[in-house]
């Protein structure tokens, strides 16, 4: 009986995990930035799926930084 009550609640537990999961991700906007020149047009500029990807300093000095951007941009 203690087998089965223990093979149940993993059973029970697994189940549960399929709902109560993340679910799948969707692209999206990041940001957004809108301005107003002296003419009065305005430009908007969106960025979307942004990711950043940090790599060891290729001149391979500690006080840099280096990235990888990718993602696409769009404006009007």
């Amino acid at each position: 009986m203690k087998v089965f009550s223990r093979v149940l609640v993993a059973l029970v537990a697994a189940f549960a995990a399929l709902f109560v999961g993340t679910g799948t991700s969707h692209a999206g906007l990041d940001n957004e930035l809108s301005l107003v020149d002296g003419q009065g047009r305005t430009l908007t500029i969106q960025q979307w799926d942004t990711f950043l990807n940090g790599v060891y300093p290729l001149d391979r000095n500690r006080l840099t930084r280096e990235w990888f951007h990718s993602g696409k941009a769009v404006y009007a």
